[in-house]
């Protein structure tokens, strides 16, 4: 099958879906990358036919940490207005995309216009969730509010919210599209939910959210790439090997206003305390002009190499690093900014693998010294282990394959025709 993979965001938000074409092009179907145009060296690396979409997706990270915080309706309009000087041309290649192949994988924020294509062309689909969200479990509320001590009753309102103000924003932002732009499609959404009306894949792990309950929800556990055979540069084995195990220290794409203070925090913390790191660039390149020779500076390293060689973690609580420190089964630190990031910082804690979260607002040397303390509890260490074993035995993305696979049949299309706009448009000429 062709398959179209339709996602949206920072790399937390394409990461996953990389892993989901890696495990499609193994199973022998055809996967295409639909997302922001930074991200094609990304894609290519791992050899998956990539399609551009417009946007500077670190803008919209740095707007969510500095003006977005814990506040619901802001984090919506931020994205409307990013979203909506760009839209229109995003829907067109989705729709001349969605032409040419068998089914259509979307993720939380693609799925709207997923299902409009899907529908439009009689191709299958399925949604994706890095958080729960369409069929989210009763024990736990909504990720906009991240803990769980409001109540059964308290925690059902909070999601029928949540999805309220969700689908009501993408309603409107399409009806005013479409009023500018009417070649995008027909004149109005049509809303079927994910899990109920078409399949729903959770990739994220039970050991930090049960899964849903609906007929066509699927939990998986995290996405992740086959073991990488990666080497280290001289000089950061060299590093590893001179000392205990350093604290990794990682904040993603996640540039905001804070980064240099948080950034002065935690290279005196680290010194204060006695403890080797290693720091990814990325976030800190603006803020990072000299570190002691205690800490090293690094590229990128995948972490399933890196993190299993740390005594700890600190992070900014992003769905895929937060799974990776604890699939590692290493103990963080978490100092969540915006977003998801205090939902997952607080599951997280939740397991017992870590100790609590600090946000970023009330962070300082004294708490994430003492933090850093508490994470290096033998206890920590135990419980990290035991999370880790339950998400390793996980089925991962070829478990999602598999469900994807049914879900074609299941829709009529087995891939071995072309897909009904092919015959007279042409194959899409995705980029390499």
């Amino acid at each position: 099958m062709r398959i179209l993979m339709f996602t949206y965001g920072s790399r937390g938000d394409v990461q996953p879906f990389l892993a989901l074409g890696v495990a499609l092009r193994q199973a022998g179907h055809i996967p295409i990358l639909a997302a922001p145009e930074r991200f094609a060296p990304f894609a290519i690396s791992h050899h998956i036919d990539f399609l551009p979409l417009p946007g500077n997706v670190e803008t919209l990270a740095r707007q969510i940490a500095d003006e977005a915080r814990n506040q619901p309706l802001r984090l919506v309009w931020i994205i409307y207005r990013f979203a909506m000087p760009i839209g229109a041309e995003i829907a067109r290649r989705i729709k001349r995309a969605a032409r040419t192949v068998d089914m259509i994988v979307s993720s939380f924020l693609t799925v709207a216009l997923s299902h409009l294509y899907a529908q439009e062309y009689g191709i299958a689909e399925c949604t994706v969730e890095l958080f729960p969200f369409f069929d989210p479990p009763v024990e736990i509320a909504s990720i906009m509010w991240p803990t769980d001590l409001i109540g059964l009753t308290g925690r059902r309102l909070s999601h029928v919210f949540t999805q309220t103000v969700f689908r009501l924003s993408q309603s409107l932002s399409y009806r005013i599209l479409r009023s500018r732009f009417p070649d995008i499609g027909p004149a109005r959404l049509s809303w079927a939910t994910p899990g109920r009306h078409f399949g729903l894949l959770q990739a994220y792990s039970a050991a930090l959210v049960p899964p849903g309950c609906a007929p066509l929800t699927v939990q998986t556990g995290t996405w992740t790439f086959p073991q990488s055979e990666w080497q280290p540069p001289p000089e950061l084995q060299a590093f590893l090997e001179a000392g205990p195990p350093p604290v990794v220290v990682s904040f993603g794409s996640m540039v905001s206003r804070d980064t240099p203070s948080l950034m002065t925090m935690i290279i005196k913390t680290l010194c204060q305390t006695g403890l080797r790191g290693i720091i990814q660039r990325g976030w800190a390149d603006a803020t990072v002009q000299r570190v002691p020779n205690t800490i090293y500076l690094a590229d990128e390293i995948p972490h399933d190499w890196l993190l299993p060689q740390a005594a700890a973690m600190i992070h900014h609580g992003g769905a895929g690093t937060t799974a990776s420190a604890l699939r590692a089964g290493v103990p963080s630190v978490i100092v969540p900014l915006a977003a998801d990031q205090p939902f997952w910082a607080w599951r997280a804690h939740k397991t017992g693998a870590n100790p609590p979260p600090i946000p970023v607002t009330e962070l300082s040397v004294e708490r994430l010294q003492s933090a850093l303390q508490q994470a290096l509890d033998p206890a920590y260490r135990s419980r990290a282990a035991i999370v880790s074993a339950m998400m390793r035995a996980e089925g991962g993305a070829p478990a999602a394959v598999q469900h994807i696979e049914r879900w074609a049949r299941d829709n009529g299309r087995s891939g071995s025709e072309p897909a009904p706009a092919q015959r007279s448009a042409g194959k899409l000429e995705p980029h390499f």
